[in-house]
């Protein structure tokens, strides 16, 4: 993808040239993104359509200093906070959550038709989709405001992704090649979404 693109140049250019990286961006305790998993419950039963995870793995610590090792508390698990729109709010902001027509997210709970709903799908995320009308949003129980809520027109709204495209290259973490392509897969997100 156009994130993995970009790390790639500044893998080679580091080994390369000395050229160093941007500064790693993630989830961090210290500035409250890093939360408890429960911390994001909240946010996404308020969602309509949203399901999700009440399981989270905790790894249990273990001694292996004697046999059989002897277990101990459980390591501690943290997730990257969310917004209003139950979008992360760490990491690399992508023009897809800079300028949000749903709520993505980087996991997906299975469908009950196959069993195990309360399971999660491996490798894959959801996306909750805005609604289009703010009569749709209030009808739907949804607090995320709508798409014309948020954007007065497509253009609008393309305008706005190129400019948060454009910051990211400046950042250095997008390649200038990749602009127009986040502002194709925007256009066509919108074309679903409205």
């Amino acid at each position: 993808g156009r994130l993995l693109r970009a790390c790639l140049v500044h893998l080679d250019r580091w080994v390369t040239e000395g050229v160093e990286p941007p500064p790693s961006r993630h989830p961090r305790v210290d500035d409250g993104t890093a939360v408890p998993p429960a911390a994001l419950r909240a946010a996404f039963d308020r969602i309509p359509g949203a399901r999700y995870p009440r399981h989270h793995a905790l790894p249990q610590r273990l001694d292996f200093g004697a046999l059989p090792p002897r277990g101990g508390a459980p390591y501690g698990s943290r997730v990257s906070a969310v917004n209003a729109d139950g979008n992360e709010v760490a990491g690399i902001v992508l023009p897809e959550l800079a300028v949000p027509l749903a709520t993505h997210t980087g996991w997906n709970l299975r469908h009950p038709d196959i069993g195990g709903e309360a399971q999660l799908l491996v490798f894959a995320g959801a996306t909750l989709p805005f609604a289009r009308t703010r009569a749709e949003r209030e009808a739907a129980g949804d607090p995320r405001p709508s798409v014309e809520e948020r954007y007065a027109s497509r253009e609008e709204y393309l305008a706005r992704v190129r400019r948060a495209a454009e910051t990211l290259v400046g950042e250095r973490w997008l390649l200038e090649e990749d602009v127009e392509l986040s502002v194709a897969l925007a256009a066509r997100m919108w074309d679903a979404v409205c």
